[in-house]
């Protein structure tokens, strides 16, 4: 999830759409580095099991869900930009009848 964490709080956040894509810009109550992924502890073998790429989600704090295969991240100081970048095979179902 991207949110607070033990550390960090959410201070601020906004969406807006740039280029036809969805950004969240997140500013936190301390810096916040670039997400790396999912934490293993949480998707791996010790969970029961690996969860597969496509059923893996970032939520965002208007509880939308987006797949962590179409997130992008730019981190800088506190804030956190989350651009929504969808894949070219989500684009390509768009336009192809099957």
């Amino acid at each position: 999830m991207i949110g607070a964490d033990g550390d960090r709080e959410i201070v601020d956040w906004r969406k807006t759409t740039e280029d036809g894509q969805t950004v969240y810009e997140i500013e936190y109550s301390e810096p916040v580095p670039e997400p790396t992924g999912r934490s293993k502890t949480l998707f791996g073998a010790s969970s029961g099991g690996t969860v597969p790429s496509g059923e893996q989600y970032f939520h965002l704090p208007d509880s939308e869900r987006i797949p962590a295969t179409e997130a992008a991240f730019d981190a800088e100081g506190t804030t956190l930009r989350v651009r929504h970048e969808r894949s070219l095979v989500a684009r390509l179902r768009r336009y192809l009848p099957w």
